[in-house]
């Protein structure tokens, strides 16, 4: 992990634009958060608005474009934060890759503790044309590959995260010469020249005979950055495009399981439930604002001697407390110490899909949607093999403990 020391300043055209963008980066404690006239753009896939050939964010009418190669670079390097001053519609192109932010940053950082999660359970995503699967790995690795069938051009590239700096930072952003016209027509690579596009088709040097399936893996790095969290995991892209790249960062910071994990011990240190109602046997991700609890359904279960004993299904109010429960242990953690707990005292748009019987194991993920004051408000979810079977909105209210 690294942290900025100083100021550093980037100046030059914008790829898309064609027009004169700075940008200055300033150290920052965690996260990365662009300004520009004056108003905080987090670096984050909630505040996406664009991926057509680059990634914009925008909030409160100001917007930022092509911001994936400097994310990349600072991603690429782990560093812990950086607010980034923009000034102009984008991020200059410089050389087209993220070689030269990437060494102005080691210039001008210094290696920093921080956390980096390591992904538990495998995690999968399908686009129209993409595929991307995320296996648990202690170190982080991506495994690429590109094909356009109508162009008879494919490429596959693996890298480990040490090899960012040679292999992957110097990696330009390409285009199929015959594309050039129609990308001009949709107002866009107005910047773009052979210094800092690899034109395929045109002759020109290439810095790798992969340079393009390397600046695809470039551009997922900084994609993913989208997501807020450091991870260690094997991922595996196929076609990828930057709008998949955000669906993954997405679904990796509100579905992967990569968070702290609780024991029994400690579940029965944080909740005030016990045996028979204790419905959680292990919360496998906590995190500031969300847990993924297991519970694993036997045939010993105290409810299937009434309900029913001759076909026996999980009830549907404790299906909705399971939730609860693990919805309990977010706020427990949230409330950091006081002696408050919270209370179940109302639910909404509850669903069940399927039964759950002797047998399942049920995946129940919980999401905060809201934390302050009195109440707080959580969205439920169960999941067995993968598929929804059930789900509620709840609401909580704090009493002393």
């Amino acid at each position: 992990m690294r942290k900025l020391k100083g100021e550093i300043i980037f100046e030059g055209l914008g790829l898309h634009t064609g027009e004169f963008c700075k940008v200055k980066l300033k150290p920052r404690e965690r996260g990365y958060v662009f300004v520009k006239n004056g108003k905080e753009i987090p670096a984050r896939y909630e505040f996406v608005s664009d991926t057509n050939r680059n990634v914009t964010l925008e909030r409160d009418g100001e917007r930022v474009m092509t911001v994936e190669h400097l994310l990349s670079a600072l991603y690429g390097l782990r560093v812990l934060g950086a607010e980034i001053e923009v000034e102009g519609p984008e991020i200059p192109a410089l050389d087209g890759s993220s070689k030269i932010f990437v060494e102005r940053i080691l210039e001008n950082s210094e290696e920093a503790e921080g956390r980096v999660y390591n992904l538990k359970y495998p995690l999968e995503y399908e686009g129209k044309r993409a595929k991307i699967l995320a296996l648990p790995s202690s170190t982080f690795k991506v495994s690429y590959a590109i094909r356009f069938e109508d162009k008879g051009f494919s490429q596959f590239f693996e890298f480990s995260i040490g090899d960012y700096i040679d292999k992957i930072a110097p990696a330009r952003t390409f285009v199929f010469k015959e594309d050039i016209e129609w990308i001009l027509k949709g107002g866009l690579g107005k910047g773009g020249n052979l210094e800092n596009v690899l034109v395929i088709g045109e002759s020109q040097d290439w810095r790798f005979p992969d340079e393009p399936v390397r600046h695809k893996v470039l551009d997922f790095i900084g994609d993913l950055s989208l997501s807020g969290i450091f991870i260690n995991a094997h991922f595996i892209v196929l076609m990828g495009s930057h709008a998949d790249h955000v669906n993954f960062a997405k679904l990796l910071a509100e579905r992967g399981i990569w968070g702290d994990e609780m024991e029994i011990g400690e579940i029965f240190s944080s909740l005030p439930h016990r045996f028979p109602f204790l419905l959680v046997d292990k919360i496998v991700h906590i995190s500031e604002d969300r847990a993924v609890g297991i519970k694993n359904v036997t045939i010993n279960e105290w409810f299937f001697e009434g309900h029913f004993p001759e076909n026996p299904v999980m009830p549907g109010v404790i299906q909705i407390e399971s939730m609860a429960q693990v919805a309990g242990a977010v706020l427990i953690k949230r409330l950091e110490g006081k002696r408050l707990v919270p209370l179940f005292v109302g639910i909404e748009d509850v669903k069940f899909k399927r039964i759950i019987k002797p047998g399942d194991t049920m995946f129940i993920y919980v999401k905060l949607l809201r934390f302050g004051g009195r109440f707080a408000k959580a969205l439920g979810e169960i999941f067995v093999d993968k598929e929804l079977v059930a789900s509620a909105v709840m609401t909580a209210t704090f009493v002393e403990g």
